[in-house]
């Protein structure tokens, strides 16, 4: 059994229950001669350029363990599929990759804030200061202006 990845784009019209049934179809197809190691929806994306005339697209990826035969079977599925805006499949050459990528996502901060506190920053906002008198006003100030 060999570890690949498997990212691909589907159509952003499907919604929930189109994108959940194409989900579920190449999971299928994973699973008949290998395993699902991990699966993620990334998500409705915008896209850098437009495919199929579609600026967004709902993104999948998803690791596997499986014979050879899958990555040809998944990509002659894609193939046929008119929801799939783009698919492409790699072999994982690094067996620690998962465990990796795990301890990346824990490293990281779930949001801002949280961030922010690790690092000993103020969250808060900088108090306004009162704008002094004639202040960023031109002629306001004693002092001519420069040229006349």
């Amino acid at each position: 059994m060999t570890l690949y990845e498997t990212t691909y784009i589907m159509d952003p019209q499907l919604q929930d229950e189109g994108w959940e049934k194409s989900i579920t179809k190449y999971s299928d197809i994973i699973n008949a001669n290998g395993r699902i190691k991990r699966l993620e929806r990334w998500g409705l994306r915008r896209m850098a350029y437009m495919i199929k005339k579609q600026t967004h697209g709902f993104y999948v990826h998803i690791v596997h363990e499986s014979s050879g035969s899958v990555p040809r079977d998944l990509e002659r599925q894609f193939r046929l599929d008119e929801t799939c805006l783009r698919y492409m499949t790699v072999l994982a050459d690094n067996p620690q990759y998962l465990e990796e990528m795990d301890k990346a996502k824990a490293a990281r901060p779930a949001t801002l804030d949280e961030g922010l506190a690790a690092a000993g920053t103020a969250v808060a906002a900088p108090p306004l200061a009162a704008p002094e008198a004639g202040a960023g006003l031109p002629g306001a100030g004693t002092e001519p202006a420069a040229g006349v």
